[in-house]
């Protein structure tokens, strides 16, 4: 895997304060749009438990939310005079990128999860279990299923691997671009613990550095869909027959 080329001559990304800038507009005008929908949805139906727990209010938020957040991002890449998709490096991958990735993936995957049965953590967390059975229980399941592994994947990496890797990691600082961009992501995760957020802080670190060395934002969305979706099977294997 070769490293991503230099940019051609053309307009300059955002900078780094900029940067910061469109991305924290990008999570308020999310929030908001989350807010305003989740209120709609509390006027006819009752929430089951806690918003952060709720399979349905998750689904919902992450359907308000993440579109919103996206367009703004797309927004601020065509007020710099870039095209959308070069912006935010959404470009086909090459095949041998997506196997070689795809198996880093699932090693990764099968060394944590040998790590929390070494050190007796649960594999999968209360929130993954909450979320799943709440989901179930009203109908919302397979809306879940695509907001966690299709809607959430795209977003996230579009937002962190694409427009803030664009505007951070300036040459000769990608490394340290990756490394706050996978922190800052990991930090988001406050449903989690301590050990969850050190394991997605590895997993960004990943995705970060396979986002660099292919130039590639969709490569990174592959990669992360991948680990959602394992983390769905593990939830429904732990509801479904381990409980």
């Amino acid at each position: 895997m070769s490293m991503a080329p230099a940019l051609p001559p053309g307009p300059v990304p955002w900078g780094v304060v900029a940067t910061v800038a469109w991305l924290m507009l990008s999570f308020a005008a999310g929030a908001l749009g989350a807010s305003l929908l989740f209120s709609a949805w509390q006027g006819t139906s009752s929430p089951r438990g806690t918003p952060g727990f709720d399979g349905v209010a998750l689904t919902i938020g992450a359907m308000a939310a993440f579109p919103v957040q996206v367009a703004v991002l797309a927004y601020a890449a065509r007020v710099r005079g870039w095209r959308i998709a070069d912006y935010l490096a959404l470009n086909m991958p090459r095949r041998g990128e997506v196997v070689m990735s795809s198996i880093v993936v699932v090693g990764l995957i099968l060394a944590f999860n040998a790590l929390w049965l070494l050190i007796g953590q649960d594999i999968v967390s209360p929130f993954q279990v909450q979320t799943y059975r709440s989901a179930k229980e009203t109908g919302w399941l397979p809306l879940l299923l695509i907001a966690i592994v299709v809607i959430a994947p795209i977003a996230e990496e579009i937002t962190f691997r694409g427009f803030a890797h664009r505007g951070l990691a300036l040459p000769g600082w990608e490394i340290y671009a990756i490394v706050v961009i996978a922190l800052a992501w990991a930090l988001m995760h406050i449903q989690y613990d301590w050990l969850g957020m050190a394991q997605i802080f590895t997993i960004g670190l990943v995705l970060g550095w396979f986002r660099w060395a292919s130039g590639s934002t969709t490569l990174a969305i592959l990669m992360h869909g991948l680990v959602n979706l394992e983390a769905m099977i593990e939830t429904a294997i732990k509801v479904e027959f381990l409980s």
